[in-house]
């Protein structure tokens, strides 16, 4: 659990956010791409690894939104992301 901190100075606000350290094992590729994505990106590895999660995370999040949604969508005919764009452009 991280614990964040705002501080406000002079109306500049930091927020301050205290990390966990955690250790795991990676094949030796894998490693080899977060160091060489850290380089060409001028990024830590930590940074890159944080990256990595919050993209998966709102991958997971838009697929479950997805299937949610895939029944409304059976029930109004809506087969592609075209369908989808042209009711909504009927609607407007």
């Amino acid at each position: 659990m991280s614990i964040t901190f705002l501080l406000t100075i002079n109306s500049v606000s930091i927020r301050i956010i205290r990390m966990k350290t955690v250790s795991f094992s990676l094949d030796e590729e894998t490693a080899l791409g977060i160091e060489s994505l850290a380089k060409q990106t001028k990024s830590s590895k930590s940074d890159i690894v944080r990256s990595m999660y919050a993209r998966m995370r709102l991958e997971k999040t838009l697929e479950e939104m997805q299937a949610q949604a895939a029944p409304l969508l059976k029930r109004l005919g809506l087969e592609t992301e075209d369908d989808v764009a042209a009711y909504a452009k009927s609607k407007a």
